[in-house]
């Protein structure tokens, strides 16, 4: 009798067990599943690939992508819904992008076959960025950067912080949880990017109202070590634009740059530093480099313009951080610049560059002409960018130094968002 009970009780210990484990392995299938489910990759090798936006015929606006060549155009998409800002996991196999989805934009996925909609909810989304660990996606919404699995779930809110309050919530995808958009604060952020070891994200945020000045120093570029023990502290001066830096996803408290009437930044491939490009109200523009680990560190200073000279914008660092590319503007006056075309200078100069007179302006080296938008190669031997073509924004491919330009989409529509496959070989 007595091994007959302690048989049936090992029984029920052995059937608890298995539904202990059982219930752990849904836990686990139902978190990998997440909101769509396990999306298939691309069935082709994006190698030396571009994905970009363009409407067709139709006037619908679909994800291509092209070869760095001008050879093998691919749709992928084929709906009606516009798209924009389409991102490569670091593998390259699948892409996420925005799309209107009802009267919002949302966040998709596409690999081989149809899209998947990841994201839900009556605030717009917008610009993902995939993590370069490929296990987190970023996106903005209403001005916070969010981050959320490739499968869609556990979204977070990573900066601004998320406060309590009775401001609406998302709504979510039916039998999910409800996403708290409470948090959506200003400053708002417009530009973002992960750092090179996805361990920090960097964004510019557009500051409104007097009363919100970020702190600039006015010529920055001549101070040669930070404010010592006794010395004013930087004058405050009402920017439009700054720059802030989340040193990790946990940090409360971003490390905040210079700001100016317009900011571009680029990071290093270290992650510790990062590049700036600076266009201000008092006519002091620049490139600079700034540490974002030793914040008490000047900046080193790359481009300098001074007055009605030149102005540079959307900088981009090569891969391997030795050369960054930018465009150039000749400042006319206060309210007028004119597009000069692409610089590319090395990242750490003997001597800065500095351009005090409208004639020291052709010293500058413009490697392209008319272009806009670098965007370096995976390998960094070519530049990727647009020029006003007859049907809108062409793409063009072309040598570091210039060379071997390649018209990528020959004036068939208005191209936009184009971004480098990471697949080198």
């Amino acid at each position: 009798m007595k091994r007959l009970l302690r048989g049936a009780a090992l029984g029920k210990y052995l059937l608890l067990l298995f539904l202990l484990v059982l219930f752990v392995a849904f836990l686990w299938w139902r978190q990998s599943y997440g909101t769509i489910g396990r999306v298939d990759r691309l069935d082709f090798s994006t190698a030396d690939y571009i994905a970009f936006v363009r409407p067709d015929s139709a006037g619908q606006s679909n994800l291509y992508v092209v070869r760095a060549d001008g050879t093998g155009l691919k749709r992928l998409t084929s709906d009606r819904a516009g798209k924009r800002a389409p991102a490569w996991s670091p593998d390259g196999r699948t892409l996420c992008y925005a799309a209107e989805s009802g009267s919002t934009y949302q966040i998709f996925l596409l690999g081989n076959g149809s899209p998947r909609q990841a994201t839900y909810g009556s605030i717009s989304k917008d610009a993902p960025r995939w993590r370069p660990d490929g296990k987190q996606v970023a996106y903005l919404a209403g001005g916070a950067i969010k981050v959320m699995l490739p499968n869609g779930s556990e979204t977070e809110q990573i900066y601004p912080p998320p406060h309590r309050g009775n401001a609406p919530s998302e709504q979510a995808a039916p039998g999910q949880p409800t996403v708290d958009e409470s948090a959506l604060r200003r400053p708002p952020i417009t530009r973002y990017a992960w750092s090179p070891n996805g361990v920090a994200i960097a964004g510019v945020q557009v500051l409104e109202g007097e009363n919100a000045p970020t702190i600039g120093t006015g010529n920055w570029w001549q101070r040669d070590a930070p404010t010592a023990p006794g010395e004013p502290p930087p004058l405050l001066v009402a920017e439009p634009e700054s720059v802030v830096v989340l040193p990790n996803l946990e940090t409360e408290q971003p490390l905040v740059l210079p700001g100016a009437t317009k900011v571009g930044f680029s990071w290093l491939p270290d992650s510790r530093r990062i590049a700036l490009s600076l266009a201000t109200h008092k006519g002091q523009h620049g490139v600079l480099v700034f540490r974002t680990d030793e914040k008490d560190l000047p900046a080193q200073p790359i481009f300098v313009g001074l007055g009605y000279t030149a102005s540079p914008d959307a900088p981009a660092v090569s891969p391997d951080g030795s050369k960054i590319a930018f465009e150039v503007w000749r400042v006319d006056s206060s309210e007028d610049s004119t597009l000069l075309g692409i610089a590319v200078v090395p990242t750490e100069p003997a001597q800065p560059l500095i351009v005090r007179t409208a004639a020291e302006v052709a010293r500058i080296p413009i490697v392209i002409r008319g272009g806009r938008e670098p965007r370096w190669s995976p390998d960094g031997t070519r530049l990727l960018y647009w020029r006003p073509g007859p049907g809108g924004r062409d793409l063009w491919v072309a040598q570091a130094d210039g060379s071997g330009e390649v018209n990528l989409t020959k004036g068939h529509g208005d191209s936009t968002d184009a971004v480098w496959s990471p697949v080198t070989h």
